[in-house]
């Protein structure tokens, strides 16, 4: 919700498909920013009349989000450094769009709190997909046997 109005203005299309509902055991606070983190970069990076996928599905073991998006990509001499503090892909860009450096930074620690993992995949001027996998922890219920 609070940023499809972020989207609209960017003129970017934001798509939520949820495959499978899924409950999770996790920080709400602390996920939330995570995903926001991954969402937002893609509406910050994104083309005039972009858009931005966002699908939730899960199995047995993993639940996974994926963030999807149509925007301007990461050059591939970048990609094993998006995850560290303050490194921005593009200087001038970051000025305009805002941003400490810390959004992927802080997902990463987030992801992994939550002994999760966490990839990207980028093509320039082609967009970027972001794709989390989060083990599923199941409570067992004991069953009445009255």
């Amino acid at each position: 919700k609070r940023l499809r109005p972020i989207a609209k203005r960017s003129n970017v299309e934001l798509i939520l498909e949820s495959i499978r509902e899924v409950t999770g055991d996790v920080d709400r606070v602390k996920f939330s920013l995570a995903v926001s983190n991954l969402v937002e970069n893609a509406i910050k990076y994104n083309v005039d009349s972009g858009w931005v996928r966002v699908t939730l599905d899960a199995d047995h073991k993993y639940f996974y989000i994926r963030v999807a998006d149509s925007g301007i990509g990461i050059p591939q001499d970048c990609m094993d450094h998006i995850f560290e503090r303050f490194f921005r892909v593009d200087k001038a860009r970051s000025r305009e769009v805002g941003g400490t450096g810390l959004g992927l930074a802080i997902t990463l620690n987030v992801i992994q709190m939550h002994h999760g993992i966490i990839d990207a995949e980028s093509t320039p001027g082609e967009g970027t997909t972001f794709s989390v996998r989060i083990p599923l922890n199941y409570v067992s219920r004991q069953e009445d046997k009255s």
